[in-house]
């Protein structure tokens, strides 16, 4: 059988339906139709329903990637129903026959996007696309091959790096005869080819685009990779980090004609409302009163994820996320393993629940807030939500996360006290210097209000403008810091010259904010190999198997005191 027909078969799953997309058509396509590869990519629209194809499949793989990351990592445990196979993932103890070993089901997708890269250069040599589509859907599909083969690498370690299509069946069933490729070279490989994409800009297509439209009720402006994120990444594992401070902060000073609504507020972590904007910050509505938690999927911090996708506010905070519409088909998978109503096979560890309720809130309310947020309890056990408001959005890259990222970049480049701002209470109260006028945020001269500016040269990544007086609005003074967003208390200013010390505190956060999410696991295996210390992933797994009284748990910790063992068997066999 030609692989190229089997391909084909799939992407007609992203055929046009009267000018626009139609998830109930794409759907309804029978599977024994087939559109071969070579007549089936005569024009834009052909290019168009090859790239929602590629999407469609690549949402398959959510529930792999959440449950990689976050149930082989300390925030997530199985409960008295789960499988026997999600048992041994959060135990360390997998087998080979174990289903959520398998790469196949990346290499399936992987595989697709070298079939539709290849077509794409047919035609773009055959002039059946302009030079400008072609590089706009051609380094949109390249970078979304290139973030798979990053979780492959930080899931199985060394594996094969395939970018040509496969001329059979047999080419993919024979995968592992392929030469490996160790993470660290696959790092170089991927920056080397992203890094010469054509088209990395802030979004993958810009508004006007045929590709850019609303299905459903969802716009589909965030539904495609952002490659400056990707490149962050990258070069974070490798350790360069003043190239990954310097593409995390193109996202963070992005710009588009929205005016000052998107200036001030888009992925600015603030908590500031007014009429036309709604505040993600967790909010109390009397001060003391944890009862007065405003814990709702339309405005406050939960809201981060239950806003429907065409709102200002939840295109804010999101840079990549795909929603799921309850009224078709595919349904979130993370419904199922989630809800105490259905099948219930995984639920908040331990070991998070401890964290959370550690924090102190800035109103004095002894645990963080977000807790509260993040999952439900019931006499039928704790439910998380944040993967499941509204019908759940698949989101993989949001602002929070940014932040996150770019200031453990910072830090490690040196600028710790810059990572402090961003993760604590923003940038102009950790650098202004000198007194305000009664009564009012606004500084007595412009030289104490001109410390409100970041001291680095204006084409650093590491320079922001938060000044603020009755003239002048810098746009980053809205910034107020992860932490303060949240309503929790900063961490002591120490940490504003210790960067191993904020190295923890940035992971100890990432855990608080963006628990369940699917980063655990890559920020634990990435600052236990970058300190060179086992113990930091080691022991933070022991203390969720302990806790939740697995008798394994010291074997366990003994076991992943050995970097070889946090990489899953890469068995092709199956």
């Amino acid at each position: 059988m030609n692989l190229n027909k089997k391909i084909a078969s799939l992407l007609i799953l992203g055929v046009l339906s009267v000018g626009s997309w139609s998830c109930r058509k794409m759907l309804d396509v029978p599977t024994e139709d087939k559109l071969d590869s070579i007549n089936g990519f005569k024009n834009l629209s052909d290019a168009d329903a090859a790239v929602i194809g590629i999407y469609g499949q690549f949402q398959g793989l959510e529930k792999l990637y959440i449950l990689q990351n976050e149930l082989r990592g300390d925030l997530v445990d199985v409960t008295s129903r789960s499988s026997a196979d999600l048992q041994e993932l959060s135990s360390h103890t997998t087998s080979r026959t174990n289903p959520y070993v398998d790469p196949r089901p990346y290499y399936q997708v992987i595989v697709n996007c070298n079939d539709v890269l290849k077509n794409f250069d047919a035609m773009k040599a055959n002039l059946r696309m302009s030079v400008d589509d072609y590089n706009k859907r051609y380094s949109d599909i390249a970078a979304l091959r290139s973030w798979i083969y990053l979780q492959l690498g930080i899931q199985y370690g060394s594996i094969p790096y395939i970018t040509e299509p496969f001329k059979s069946v047999d080419d993919f069933n024979n995968l592992a005869s392929y030469p490996k490729t160790t993470f660290d070279e696959l790092l170089d490989k991927l920056i080397a080819f992203n890094e010469a994409l054509p088209y990395k800009e802030a979004y993958a297509y810009p508004s006007g685009s045929s590709l850019y439209v609303t299905i459903d009720g969802n716009s589909t402006q965030k539904l495609f990779i952002s490659k400056a994120f990707l490149l962050g990444d990258l070069y974070l594992w490798k350790g360069n980090y003043i190239k990954a401070a310097e593409n995390y902060a193109k996202l963070m000073n992005a710009e588009n004609n929205s005016g000052d609504n998107f200036r001030f507020n888009f992925y600015k972590i603030n908590n500031f409302t007014d009429a036309t904007y709604a505040n993600l910050a967790v909010q109390y509505t009397r001060s003391q009163d944890e009862s007065s938690l405003l814990n709702s999927t339309e405005a406050g911090w939960r809201a981060i994820f239950g806003l429907p996708t065409t709102l200002s506010a939840w295109g804010s905070e999101w840079f990549w996320a795909m929603p799921f519409n309850p009224a078709f088909k595919p349904v979130n998978p993370m419904l199922d393993l989630c809800s105490p109503l259905k099948s219930y096979q995984i639920k908040p560890s331990q070991a998070i629940k401890d964290l959370w309720n550690s924090q102190t809130a800035n109103n004095g309310i002894p645990y963080d807030p977000r807790s509260k947020l993040s999952f439900n309890t019931s006499a039928m056990g704790d439910a998380i939500t944040k993967l499941t408001d509204n019908g759940g959005k698949w989101g993989i890259y949001r602002a929070a996360l940014l932040h996150l990222r770019f200031s453990e970049a910072a830090n490690r480049d040196g600028q710790t006290k810059l990572g402090w701002a961003f993760l604590n209470i923003g940038l102009n109260r950790t650098y202004y210097v000198g007194t305000f006028l009664a009564g009012a945020m606004s500084p007595v001269s412009v030289a104490e209000l001109n410390t409100m500016i970041t001291p680095y040269p204006q084409d650093s990544p590491y320079y922001f403008d938060a000044r603020k007086n009755n003239d002048v609005s810098g746009t980053w003074y809205r910034s107020c810091g992860i932490r303060t967003r949240a309503n929790v208390t900063p961490i002591d200013v120490s940490f504003q010259t210790n960067v191993v010390g904020l190295e923890g505190k940035l992971i100890e956060e990432a855990a608080l904010e963006l628990a369940f999410e699917g980063n655990r696991w890559p920020d634990l295996v990435r600052i236990a190999r970058r300190q060179n210390n086992p113990a930091f992933l080691a022991d933070r797994i022991y203390q969720k198997l302990l806790k939740a009284g697995n008798p394994n748990a010291a074997s366990v910790r003994q076991k992943l005191m050995d970097p070889a063992n946090w990489y899953l068997p890469f068995d092709w066999s199956k």
